[in-house]
């Protein structure tokens, strides 16, 4: 599979995994954790798809748009590695066997803190690229009208 299809079809499964596991009450806790474990793997295979951009963050002319960009890229990485640590401090499932006691009421405030915040900072990333969503999806769909 080429990079470019690779880091679309990546893109699209974060997207969806993050639509699902929004809707934690219609799809349980188990689907939950399964979905969320996986969304996180996707989250590193975009980190190592997109590589070239983290490593470039030192180099050429820092514009309003890449700055704004870079902030809101930190901010969910923060949010989402919030997630990570609050459900495996959760984790019913999944990391059961961990057994990490005395620590549930802080991690859920943080994982209700972070899922909101990374809901709403995820969408501002896909907004900042939405021209990129808007050109594959006339290319997938061969449609000039979007």
């Amino acid at each position: 599979m080429a990079k470019p299809v690779l880091k679309r079809t990546v893109d699209l499964l974060m997207t969806l995994a993050l639509l699902l596991l929004m809707s934690y009450s219609l799809i349980g806790e188990a689907a939950h954790e399964w979905i969320g474990m996986g969304m996180f793997l996707l989250f590193i295979v975009h980190l190592v798809l997109n590589r070239k951009w983290i490593g470039s963050l030192g180099k050429g002319r820092w514009s309003a748009y890449r700055s704004v960009q870079t902030v809101l890229a930190t901010l969910c990485f923060l949010a989402m590695a919030g997630l990570v640590v609050s459900g495996i401090i959760l984790s019913n499932y999944i990391f059961a066997g961990l057994r990490i006691r005395g620590w549930s009421t802080p991690a859920r405030q943080a994982h209700l803190l972070c899922s909101y915040w990374g809901f709403i900072l995820m969408s501002l990333h896909l907004g900042l690229h939405w021209s990129m969503v808007l050109a594959a999806a006339r290319r997938f769909f061969k449609a000039p009208w979007l």
